[in-house]
């Protein structure tokens, strides 16, 4: 059985835990064993498991503490560019295919198709969403003011800004796709899904 660490420890060995599991992701991937990661940290595999159930829930940990830095630019990159929502959504989702493109820890999902697969096989999703419920709070916030003023139709906040969110199915299967029909997709569906979400709420300001 793996010992027991006091609080102060197990604090400790956590931020290891955390910063070496980033430099073995951004250098190998998620394909590094466990005893990659543990060996910095001065704990035995078994003690691991202490403070993550797997490999890929280290793995979101690691990408939920870079979040609020993410979200900071996503929304800077969109309702910070504009006041037309219609507008801000497509940015917005643009921003958060280039976000994926270009962060080296997200970036690990797209050069081996095969890691989202694994990725997926190991997490709680569910966990996942209530834990980042705080860092979506200003784009809760957007979509909610939004409909207020009769910008964007009634419904949900939050499965609207998860909707939003689907335009990472395509920025996550870019080696699957034909540039060609990538890019195309890229330039089409941020529209079609913001003129969803906008369009018959304009049209039923008209009718009124």
């Amino acid at each position: 059985m793996p010992r027991a660490f006091k609080e102060e420890e197990k604090e400790r060995i956590r931020g290891k835990l955390l910063e070496a599991g980033r430099a073995c992701f951004l250098r190998y991937g998620l394909k590094k064993t466990i005893e990659d990661v543990v060996q910095p940290a001065g704990i035995a595999k078994s003690s691991f498991y202490l403070f993550f159930e797997s490999k890929e829930a280290l793995y979101v940990e690691v990408i939920m503490a870079e979040m609020p830095a993410m979200m900071d630019r996503l929304m800077s990159a969109s309702f910070g560019k504009t006041e037309d929502i219609r507008d801000a959504l497509i940015l917005l989702m643009k921003a958060i295919v280039h976000e994926i493109e270009t962060n080296e820890l997200t970036r690990i999902l797209l050069d081996d198709p095969m890691e989202i697969e694994r990725l997926a096989a190991g997490i709680d999703f569910k966990a996942i969403l209530q834990s980042s419920a705080a860092m979506f709070a200003p784009l809760y916030e957007e979509i909610r003011r939004a409909q207020e003023r009769g910008k964007m139709i009634e419904g949900d906040p939050q499965q609207i800004m998860y909707s939003l969110g689907l335009i990472k199915v395509i920025a996550l299967n870019r080696d699957r796709l034909p540039d060609s029909l990538y890019q195309t997709m890229l330039a089409f569906i941020p529209q079609v899904i913001a003129d969803g979400l906008t369009c018959p709420a304009r049209r039923q300001k008209e009718d009124r």
